[in-house]
């Protein structure tokens, strides 16, 4: 399959092809207005340095320096079947991006000065301060709306908020296990019935 632009192999084989006295043709990707030439337009290959690949267009006198980029070995690249985009896109599906986590923890301190001026700072995922007094965080979150302070409060909120989610998880995962236990005593009682059935008949 032809590569849309050049590439390190094609350089190699057209400077082979210039050791040799031949000069390989290429072709434009992109149109050159003012020397006439259309995309597509051929080109004979003069020299090939690194990357940058000398040039001589059809009905142009000049030579011309082009970056391996800009040429390509053909003069239509290939186009793609879309069957094949399909099989590819199946093969490779693009992962969504995961969500961003909330803060498992927040620090809200509130300092009043002599000046009377209370100021306010929320640091997420921050370590519990030594002496720390617990409260209801239901009222830590009232009390910082009160404030006013949006981003403690959005922090708090998001605590709260994975603190609800866990606490319903866990609340499942307890009547999952009382389920379950109503089954195996339901089915023990069945068996004690059953058993005790032919005994109270002998």
């Amino acid at each position: 399959m032809a590569e849309q632009t050049l590439t390190v192999d094609d350089l190699r084989r057209y400077a082979d092809a210039l050791a040799e006295g031949k000069r390989p043709l290429v072709y434009l990707i992109e149109a050159v207005p003012s020397l006439g030439l259309a995309a597509g337009a051929s080109a004979r290959v003069i020299e090939v340095s690194g990357t940058m690949v000398t040039v001589k267009p059809a009905g142009v006198d000049d030579q011309l320096p082009y970056e391996a980029r800009e040429l390509r070995a053909t003069k239509q690249p290939k186009p793609v079947k879309p069957v094949k985009e399909a099989k590819a896109a199946k093969a490779s599906p693009v992962k969504a991006a995961a969500p961003a986590k909330p803060a498992r923890s927040v620090a809200v301190t509130v300092f009043v000065g002599a000046d009377n001026v209370a100021s306010i700072k929320v640091t997420r995922n921050g370590q519990k301060p030594s002496g720390a007094r617990e409260v209801a965080l239901p009222a830590v979150h009232k009390a910082l709306a009160g404030l006013g302070d949006k981003e403690a409060t959005a922090a708090v909120g998001d605590v709260l908020s994975a603190a609800r989610d866990a606490a319903a998880d866990r609340v499942a995962a307890l009547q999952a296990e009382l389920t379950a236990a109503k089954k195996s005593l339901a089915s023990l009682d069945r068996a004690k019935r059953g058993n005790a059935g032919p005994a109270g008949r002998r």
